[in-house]
């Protein structure tokens, strides 16, 4: 009999959850980058084989909020650690557990359902690893602990059939040629706001929203999209923009090859920068972007 449940990642922001997740489905649909709380949507990935199914949930860092979005962040994280049948916390192991990491084991310790610890990063901490499976190990009681490496996938295949022995028998929960059941539109929004974080510094990343406010195939086959990108101070869309338009169009280049990819067609991305003051902290401008 085969099996079919749900798996729900959690952890800190920045330990390569989304990472893990586009490497098992061997395609991108959650945004990867090296700065903390790249992931704002609850995405899913959907792995098939022989096996069976798994839906996996990829939800945004748990961490110490500064600020109205953060707050709804954190609070999207802990509604949906009660999902799923199996709950898989995902930990940078390259460095020493934080106080981050402590506050999601308080958060995750009283959930009564099976917890897989996965180690990840193991690339950089393979010749200490004993060490590092005691330290995380003791944050909690766990099924299993596995060290892995979503880069080079050390491990991968052997989470992937952990996972399995913890989940229900049953039939598939989705049609086993759906790779997400997210909406095209929120990972269009998410690839977008990926090549922000990666080309911009300082204030900017994290004081963007990309909303998409046009999508749809011609008769061409080509798909039309068009986006606007919100930041909150006008330096900051200067920043966005770029000399003579340089920063915008780079951004738009990777985002719309990134996007065909995807979606498997050819892509018009057009994209507009606009400012909304303070939007981070005020609950009308969350609602009207999107973060109910």
């Amino acid at each position: 009999m085969r099996k079919s449940g749900i798996v729900v990642l959690c952890g800190r922001p920045n330990t390569g959850k989304s990472t893990l997740l586009n490497y098992i489905l061997k395609e991108k649909i959650a945004p990867v980058t090296s700065k903390p709380q790249t992931t704002r949507k609850n995405l899913k990935g959907i792995y098939n084989d022989e096996r069976g199914q798994i839906v996996f949930i990829d939800s945004p860092g748990i961490h110490k909020p500064i600020h109205k979005l953060g707050e709804k962040m954190v609070k999207y994280a802990l509604n949906i650690l009660k999902e799923g049948d199996v709950l898989l916390w995902v930990v940078d192991g390259s460095v020493s557990p934080t106080d981050e990491d402590v506050l999601v084991s308080q958060n995750i310790k009283d959930i009564n359902k099976p917890k897989i610890l996965a180690i990840n990063k193991r690339d950089l901490f393979e010749d200490r690893e004993n060490e590092v499976l005691k330290d995380y190990g003791s944050l909690g009681e766990f099924k299993r602990v596995i060290p892995i490496s979503a880069i080079r996938g050390d491990n991968v295949d052997s989470l992937i059939e952990v996972l399995f022995s913890f989940l229900p028998e049953g039939e598939p929960l989705y049609p086993e040629d759906i790779l997400t059941d997210s909406m095209e539109i929120d990972v269009v929004s998410e690839l977008i706001r990926e090549k922000i974080l990666i080309h911009t510094k300082e204030e900017v990343p994290h004081s963007v929203a990309v909303i998409v406010e046009e999508f749809k195939e011609r008769e061409n086959g080509k798909v039309y999209i068009r986006a606007n990108i919100y930041v909150e101070r006008d330096s900051q869309k200067k920043i966005l923009i770029g000399y003579k338009g340089n920063m915008l169009k780079v951004i738009g280049t990777e985002a719309r090859l990134e996007i065909e990819k995807f979606l498997g067609k050819p892509v018009y991305l057009e994209l507009w920068v606009k400012v909304y003051k303070n939007w981070r902290k005020k609950e009308e401008a969350l609602k009207y972007l999107g973060f109910k």
